[in-house]
């Protein structure tokens, strides 16, 4: 894991041997910069010094380069998912699966066992996890930190939403065959009948699932 040594790194200032100072945004500027900005603005960016080592930083600028990226942007892409993903996984204990298990796993369960998965699941672990975290269970919140993140880096769909006068409208869409679409229609609906408190009005059609709130 690349975290853990950029969150170590956020101590001191010296650069000991065999590391090397970035800055955020990763200029390698020198000396160091700290520019302070309105916090409230996403569009804005600060300047913070990092230390990690030099292999570290080897392979971060690899892999960057393998991506098409600079330093800079791959570090931030790297941020930017553990803050709003892998904070789900790590309080939802989530175990990863390959793409080749989960099309087995659909091929081999019947769409009766894929909806009552969904049902015995229910809105309980998704509470848990935003209990956990200081977060208000709620519809936009549901939007904000499980809806989207999900769909960013997950692969179980793609999400967007609008409003329809004064309803919110969600739609997925996923390459994944009925019984995905069985087992997300009846996660999803419970999610959102327990988050706003009224049923949802669910439309399908292939691999297009819309739900209307009220």
């Amino acid at each position: 894991m690349l975290l853990p040594h950029l969150g170590r790194a956020l101590k001191g200032h010296g650069v000991p041997k065999n590391r090397t100072t970035v800055h955020y945004p990763f200029t390698e500027l020198s000396p160091p910069s700290i520019v302070k900005t309105d916090s409230t603005d996403s569009s804005k960016f600060v300047h913070i010094s990092l230390r990690i080592s030099t292999k570290l930083r080897s392979r971060l600028k690899r892999e960057a380069k393998r991506r098409h990226l600079t330093l800079n942007s791959y570090i931030n892409e790297i941020l930017a998912r553990h803050n709003v993903f892998d904070k789900i996984l790590e309080t939802m204990k989530a175990i990863p699966l390959s793409e080749e298990f989960f099309r087995v796993w659909l091929q081999k369960t019947s769409q009766e066992d894929m909806e009552e998965m969904a049902k015995s699941i229910g809105p309980k672990v998704v509470r848990r996890s935003f209990a956990s975290r200081g977060i208000e269970f709620n519809l936009d919140n549901l939007i904000e930190f499980y809806f989207e993140p999900l769909s960013d880096y997950s692969g179980w769909y793609q999400f967007e939403w609008d409003f329809v006068g004064a309803s919110r409208r969600l739609i997925f869409t996923h390459p994944h065959g009925p019984k995905w679409t069985a087992f997300l229609r009846r996660y999803y609906a419970d999610l959102i009948r327990s988050a706003t408190g009224t049923e949802p009005e669910v439309t399908v059609e292939e691999g297009v699932i819309t739900f209307t709130c009220r």
